[in-house]
């Protein structure tokens, strides 16, 4: 049922982008297994970021879990290489989901400003 109300939703995004000439589709809405789970400006930013990154429509990612963590420091614990990082307890969520039938892990911060996907 939720992923019936997830494809619809997202569906409505796409139809609305798609009359803007040269937009990108963003999602406007969030998808029901975030909800409660994370602030909804939050998982906006995470739905079309990842959709960014993995160059997938917003559609095709599955949420699977979403788990509270305090990561060690500002990197979420993935820092790149020669990249400084902030040393303090960074609060935020693991995100796993599938695409496609691949699975992925990614870290962000409590804003979603931050996301790093897991090795």
């Amino acid at each position: 049922m939720l992923r019936k109300w997830f494809v619809l939703i997202v569906c409505s995004g796409l139809i609305l982008a798609a009359c803007v000439p040269g937009a990108e589709p963003a999602i406007t809405q969030i998808a029901p297994t975030l909800e409660g789970a994370i602030p909804p400006e939050v998982a906006l930013e995470i739905q079309n970021r990842i959709s960014e990154q993995l160059g997938v429509p917003v559609e095709s990612i599955q949420i699977e879990t979403i788990e509270k963590m305090d990561w060690p420091n500002g990197c979420l614990g993935l820092p790149e290489p020669g990249e400084t990082c902030t040393q303090a307890i960074t609060p935020g969520w693991l995100v796993a989901f599938s695409v496609d039938g691949q699975r992925y892990r990614f870290r962000v911060n409590e804003t979603g400003t931050v996301i790093r996907r897991e090795p």
